[in-house]
């Protein structure tokens, strides 16, 4: 890795970084963004895969310093230069520490050891203290502004210690992010940062940060697991469009049209929905398909299995060519069912199904039966009529 463009997870949060300068070889601040939106989620899946491989170590962490974590501005690529501060827990599922190994009072606490702590007992580190820590981790990482209960409730308290601030949060603090009406609001012109980002992202992250600080604050129980937040990630990445014509942003951003279907805000590329009840995959010419949508690995973002491409026979007309080893099933309106090997294809037509190598159904809803019926009569069906 080239330190010259790791950056802290402290140093995102600020959004300066210090780097050298070739010319002079001196250190000068720089601006801490990430090349692209996927470079950004992709540091975020590291952070959470890396607590997820202590955890199977049975180590949990035991400080509250994002410095420790070190990411690449062009890839994501992530690293943590202080692996001491995992240590393995005991019998009891627990490190505990006491005395002078006592954590600093800071918004990355969980609850649960702020009140240990200010009643002078000893601090108990464990699954659930790391599912609090990577997701303060993660919120600062998105949204650059600081505590998740840092709203209009502890801006008026700006009065207290550090430690009255904390324990306040601990005992009364309400997530700034409420979807309900509430007493804690971010505050404009102080949190702008996190007004405008929380816009940005799709839904399944900010429901991820309500559940983390909203059910999970003192229901330890309920908060997101590292595999939890690698899931949402892998969801993102994969819901993160780019087009050939230069636009992107997550399909949410898409025009969405009467038919159920999805153009490009900007060149009118259509994306077909291709969902199983819950999730959606968006389709367009030259769509990738990747083992985690398709296969047995639901984190393996980089085997692709399959592509959105232009029938041979019929212009116009769009299919799912098989790339992968697995066999797919295809289910066609008619009731006619064909397996679909690798280098085969299906074509997009509304009220196909196609079943993956898990055996769940995935449907294609954005025509009629009758427009299926009008396709079919202009074409033989070939599964290789697919490029």
């Amino acid at each position: 890795m080239d330190m010259n463009r790791m950056v802290t997870l402290t140093q995102i949060k600020e959004e300066i970084r210090l780097a050298r300068e070739e010319e002079t070889g001196k250190m000068a601040a720089r601006p801490a963004y990430f090349s692209g939106m996927k470079a950004l989620i992709e540091g975020a899946f590291a952070l959470a895969s890396y607590f997820e491989q202590m955890h199977l170590q049975q180590k949990v962490y035991v400080s509250d310093d994002p410095s420790a974590f070190f990411f690449d501005l062009e890839s994501g690529a992530m690293t943590c230069c202080a692996k001491e501060l995992f240590e393995e827990i005991s019998d009891d599922g627990d490190v505990i520490k006491t005395g002078e190994n006592l954590i600093g009072i800071t918004e990355y606490a969980a609850p649960e050891l702020l009140e240990a702590c200010s009643r002078g007992e000893p601090l108990h580190f464990n699954d659930e203290t790391d599912r609090y820590f990577l997701s303060v981790f993660l919120f600062e990482y998105f949204f650059h502004t600081g505590s998740p209960f840092e709203g209009k409730m502890m801006v008026n308290r700006c009065f207290l210690s550090p430690l009255e601030k904390e324990m306040f949060r601990a005992e009364h603090g309400i997530f700034c992010m409420d979807a309900g009406d509430h007493e804690n609001p971010p505050v404009k012109g102080i949190q702008d940062k996190l007004i405008r980002h929380w816009k940005v992202y799709p839904d399944i992250l900010r429901k991820m940060f309500m559940r983390a600080f909203m059910d999970g604050g003192t229901s330890t129980y309920l908060r997101p697991s590292a595999v939890d937040w690698m899931k949402v990630f892998v969801q993102m990445i994969m819901d993160y469009k780019e087009c050939g014509c230069g636009y992107h942003g997550f399909s949410f951003t898409l025009k969405e049209q009467e038919n159920g279907t999805r153009t490009c805000p900007r060149c009118g590329k259509v994306f077909y929905p291709l969902t199983n009840g819950m999730d959606t995959i968006w389709l367009a010419e030259g769509q990738q398909l990747y083992e985690c949508q398709t296969g047995r690995l639901p984190f393996d973002k980089e085997t692709v299995t399959g592509i959105v491409v232009e029938n041979r026979q019929q212009k116009g007309l769009y299919g799912i060519k098989n790339l992968g080893s697995a066999e797919w099933r295809g289910m066609y309106p008619d009731g006619s069912i064909r397996e679909i090997g690798k280098n085969q294809g299906m074509p997009i037509w509304g009220g196909m199904r196609l079943r993956f190598e898990l055996g769940e159904d995935w449907f294609l809803r954005m025509n009629t039966i009758r427009e299926y019926e009008e396709e079919a009569s202009q074409q033989n069906r070939k599964d290789e009529d697919y490029e």
